[in-house]
Protein backbone atom coordinates (compact mmCIF):
# COMPACT_ATOMS: atom_id res chain seq x y z
CA UNK A 1 0.00 0.00 0.00
CA UNK A 2 1.21 3.30 -0.94
CA UNK A 3 0.42 6.92 1.28
CA UNK A 4 1.08 9.86 0.50
CA UNK A 5 1.74 12.54 3.44
CA UNK A 6 1.63 15.75 3.17
CA UNK A 7 2.03 17.69 6.28
CA UNK A 8 4.39 21.20 6.97
CA UNK A 9 4.99 19.67 10.35
CA UNK A 10 8.33 17.24 10.54
CA UNK A 11 7.11 15.48 13.91
CA UNK A 12 3.89 14.64 12.63
CA UNK A 13 5.16 13.43 9.21
CA UNK A 14 7.17 11.08 11.63
CA UNK A 15 4.82 10.10 14.06
CA UNK A 16 2.42 8.99 11.00
CA UNK A 17 4.84 7.55 9.17
CA UNK A 18 5.71 5.03 11.53
CA UNK A 19 2.10 4.82 13.01
CA UNK A 20 1.01 3.62 9.38
CA UNK A 21 4.00 1.12 8.91
CA UNK A 22 3.13 -0.65 12.10
CA UNK A 23 -0.56 -1.05 11.54
CA UNK A 24 -0.23 -1.77 7.63
CA UNK A 25 1.87 -3.86 6.77
CA UNK A 26 4.62 -3.42 3.34
CA UNK A 27 3.17 0.62 3.68
CA UNK A 28 5.18 2.80 1.50
CA UNK A 29 5.08 6.27 3.40
CA UNK A 30 5.79 9.26 0.73
CA UNK A 31 5.84 12.62 2.67
CA UNK A 32 5.45 15.81 1.51
CA UNK A 33 6.09 19.25 3.31
CA UNK A 34 3.56 21.72 1.67
CA UNK A 35 1.11 20.99 -1.45
CA UNK A 36 3.35 22.10 -4.49
CA UNK A 37 5.61 19.21 -3.58
CA UNK A 38 3.35 16.65 -2.51
CA UNK A 39 1.05 17.46 -6.25
CA UNK A 40 4.30 17.19 -7.63
CA UNK A 41 4.45 13.45 -6.47
CA UNK A 42 1.22 12.36 -7.43
CA UNK A 43 1.11 10.30 -11.07
CA UNK A 44 -1.51 9.19 -12.25
CA UNK A 45 0.25 5.87 -13.81
CA UNK A 46 1.68 4.96 -10.84
CA UNK A 47 -1.29 6.04 -7.97
CA UNK A 48 -1.30 5.96 -4.50
CA UNK A 49 -3.79 3.74 -2.47
CA UNK A 50 -4.32 6.79 -0.35
CA UNK A 51 -3.67 10.59 0.03
CA UNK A 52 -3.51 12.37 3.43
CA UNK A 53 -3.50 16.44 3.22
CA UNK A 54 -2.57 18.65 6.65
CA UNK A 55 -5.69 21.52 6.00
CA UNK A 56 -3.64 24.23 7.30
CA UNK A 57 -0.30 23.61 5.33
CA UNK A 58 1.30 25.99 3.49
CA UNK A 59 -0.65 26.39 -0.27
CA UNK A 60 -3.83 24.75 0.63
CA UNK A 61 -5.56 28.04 0.42
CA UNK A 62 -8.60 27.02 2.50
CA UNK A 63 -9.79 24.32 0.23
CA UNK A 64 -8.11 25.02 -2.76
CA UNK A 65 -5.49 22.98 -2.47
CA UNK A 66 -7.84 19.95 -2.20
CA UNK A 67 -9.60 20.60 -5.63
CA UNK A 68 -6.18 21.04 -7.11
CA UNK A 69 -5.03 17.45 -5.48
CA UNK A 70 -8.70 16.10 -7.00
CA UNK A 71 -7.84 17.19 -10.33
CA UNK A 72 -4.39 15.76 -10.37
CA UNK A 73 -5.22 12.62 -8.95
CA UNK A 74 -9.01 11.59 -10.63
CA UNK A 75 -11.46 9.25 -9.51
CA UNK A 76 -10.52 6.14 -7.38
CA UNK A 77 -7.95 7.54 -4.96
CA UNK A 78 -9.80 8.70 -1.51
CA UNK A 79 -8.16 11.99 -0.27
CA UNK A 80 -8.62 12.28 3.24
CA UNK A 81 -8.09 15.89 5.06
CA UNK A 82 -5.83 16.07 8.94
CA UNK A 83 -6.35 18.89 11.32
CA UNK A 84 -4.96 19.69 14.64
CA UNK A 85 -8.26 22.08 14.46
CA UNK A 86 -11.57 22.02 12.69
CA UNK A 87 -15.06 23.01 13.10
CA UNK A 88 -18.28 21.86 11.87
CA UNK A 89 -17.87 24.05 8.84
CA UNK A 90 -14.67 22.83 7.81
CA UNK A 91 -15.62 19.29 7.73
CA UNK A 92 -18.93 20.07 5.77
CA UNK A 93 -17.10 22.02 2.69
CA UNK A 94 -14.41 19.67 2.69
CA UNK A 95 -17.06 16.79 2.35
CA UNK A 96 -18.83 19.21 0.01
CA UNK A 97 -15.86 19.30 -2.21
CA UNK A 98 -14.59 15.67 -2.82
CA UNK A 99 -12.46 14.97 0.52
CA UNK A 100 -13.51 11.20 1.32
CA UNK A 101 -13.03 11.95 4.97
CA UNK A 102 -11.56 14.65 7.78
CA UNK A 103 -9.39 12.47 10.07
CA UNK A 104 -8.34 14.92 13.30
CA UNK A 105 -5.18 14.52 14.48
CA UNK A 106 -5.85 14.05 18.15
CA UNK A 107 -7.25 10.14 17.58
CA UNK A 108 -5.07 7.62 19.20
CA UNK A 109 -2.78 5.51 16.79
CA UNK A 110 -5.40 2.57 16.41
CA UNK A 111 -8.37 4.77 15.89
CA UNK A 112 -6.29 6.61 13.24
CA UNK A 113 -5.64 3.19 11.96
CA UNK A 114 -9.30 2.19 12.03
CA UNK A 115 -10.24 5.37 10.50
CA UNK A 116 -7.90 4.47 7.54
CA UNK A 117 -9.11 1.57 7.48
CA UNK A 118 -12.06 2.10 6.99
CA UNK A 119 -11.85 4.76 4.12
CA UNK A 120 -9.47 2.39 2.40
CA UNK A 121 -13.05 0.01 2.74
CA UNK A 122 -14.49 2.44 0.71
CA UNK A 123 -16.66 4.47 3.25
CA UNK A 124 -16.15 8.02 3.85
CA UNK A 125 -15.21 9.04 7.84
CA UNK A 126 -16.38 11.66 10.31
CA UNK A 127 -15.40 12.59 13.32
CA UNK A 128 -18.19 11.45 16.05
CA UNK A 129 -17.85 14.92 17.72
CA UNK A 130 -19.47 16.11 13.98
CA UNK A 131 -21.00 13.30 12.82
CA UNK A 132 -23.88 13.89 15.22
CA UNK A 133 -24.69 17.37 13.33
CA UNK A 134 -24.90 15.68 10.07
CA UNK A 135 -28.27 15.42 9.03
CA UNK A 136 -30.47 14.05 5.69
CA UNK A 137 -30.70 17.67 4.27
CA UNK A 138 -26.79 17.38 3.47
CA UNK A 139 -26.19 13.86 3.72
CA UNK A 140 -27.54 10.37 5.29
CA UNK A 141 -25.76 9.72 8.41
CA UNK A 142 -25.82 6.30 7.65
CA UNK A 143 -23.09 7.16 4.32
CA UNK A 144 -20.31 8.04 6.63
CA UNK A 145 -18.45 6.18 9.96
CA UNK A 146 -17.05 7.82 12.89
CA UNK A 147 -15.26 6.42 15.74
CA UNK A 148 -18.08 5.92 17.76
CA UNK A 149 -21.07 4.04 16.18
CA UNK A 150 -18.83 0.27 15.63
CA UNK A 151 -21.24 -1.68 17.60
CA UNK A 152 -24.75 -0.41 16.16
CA UNK A 153 -24.73 -3.14 13.38
CA UNK A 154 -24.45 -6.93 14.05
CA UNK A 155 -23.96 -8.91 17.37
CA UNK A 156 -20.86 -10.38 18.99
CA UNK A 157 -22.38 -13.81 18.83
CA UNK A 158 -23.17 -13.35 15.21
CA UNK A 159 -19.35 -14.32 14.37
CA UNK A 160 -19.57 -17.59 15.60
CA UNK A 161 -22.00 -18.27 12.53
CA UNK A 162 -19.30 -17.43 9.88
CA UNK A 163 -17.37 -19.84 8.24
CA UNK A 164 -13.38 -20.59 8.63
CA UNK A 165 -13.27 -19.28 4.71
CA UNK A 166 -15.94 -15.95 5.65
CA UNK A 167 -13.59 -14.98 8.51
CA UNK A 168 -10.80 -14.71 6.15
CA UNK A 169 -12.38 -13.04 4.05
CA UNK A 170 -13.26 -10.56 7.27
CA UNK A 171 -9.66 -10.14 7.85
CA UNK A 172 -8.39 -9.21 5.04
CA UNK A 173 -11.40 -6.96 4.35
CA UNK A 174 -10.58 -5.03 7.54
CA UNK A 175 -7.07 -4.57 6.21
CA UNK A 176 -8.88 -2.32 3.43
CA UNK A 177 -8.02 -4.83 0.50
CA UNK A 178 -10.14 -4.79 -2.65
CA UNK A 179 -12.07 -7.86 -3.77
CA UNK A 180 -9.26 -8.40 -6.14
CA UNK A 181 -6.43 -8.24 -3.58
CA UNK A 182 -8.35 -10.74 -1.08
CA UNK A 183 -8.89 -13.55 -4.35
CA UNK A 184 -5.35 -13.46 -5.03
CA UNK A 185 -4.12 -13.53 -1.74
CA UNK A 186 -6.71 -16.94 -0.71
CA UNK A 187 -6.42 -17.88 -4.40
CA UNK A 188 -10.01 -17.62 -5.15
CA UNK A 189 -12.44 -16.07 -7.98
CA UNK A 190 -13.22 -12.63 -7.60
CA UNK A 191 -16.80 -13.97 -7.71
CA UNK A 192 -16.15 -16.36 -5.13
CA UNK A 193 -14.62 -13.74 -2.68
CA UNK A 194 -18.22 -11.73 -3.27
CA UNK A 195 -19.75 -14.92 -2.64
CA UNK A 196 -18.32 -15.12 0.51
CA UNK A 197 -18.52 -11.61 1.46
CA UNK A 198 -22.74 -11.51 0.76
CA UNK A 199 -22.74 -14.40 3.60
CA UNK A 200 -20.93 -12.26 5.43
CA UNK A 201 -23.43 -9.58 5.53
CA UNK A 202 -26.18 -11.59 5.84
CA UNK A 203 -24.89 -13.48 8.75
CA UNK A 204 -23.62 -10.19 10.63
CA UNK A 205 -26.81 -8.30 9.70
CA UNK A 206 -25.34 -5.53 7.67
CA UNK A 207 -25.56 -3.99 4.25
CA UNK A 208 -22.13 -3.34 2.77
CA UNK A 209 -18.46 -3.81 3.19
CA UNK A 210 -17.98 -0.54 5.62
CA UNK A 211 -20.15 -1.77 7.95
CA UNK A 212 -18.32 -5.28 7.89
CA UNK A 213 -14.99 -4.03 8.85
CA UNK A 214 -16.49 -1.69 11.76
CA UNK A 215 -18.23 -4.80 13.51
CA UNK A 216 -14.76 -6.59 12.56
CA UNK A 217 -12.45 -4.50 14.24
CA UNK A 218 -15.07 -3.70 17.09
CA UNK A 219 -14.99 -7.48 17.70
CA UNK A 220 -10.65 -7.58 17.49
CA UNK A 221 -10.64 -4.43 19.86
CA UNK A 222 -12.89 -6.87 22.34
CA UNK A 223 -10.91 -9.86 21.95
CA UNK A 224 -7.77 -8.11 21.62
CA UNK A 225 -6.76 -8.98 18.53
CA UNK A 226 -6.34 -5.63 17.13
Amino acid sequence: MRILLADDHDLVREALSLLFQQYFDGCEVIEAGSLEPALEKIDPENPFDLILLDLRMPGMNGLDGLKLTLEKVGEGVPVVLLSGAYNGEDVRHAIENGAYGFIPKTLRGEALANAIRLVLAGEKYLPSSILSNFVDGFGNKNEYSSNRHAGQFGREGDFARLTPREREVLALLSEGRPNKDIARHLDLREITVKYHLKNVYRKLHVSNRAQAVKIALEDMARSGTL
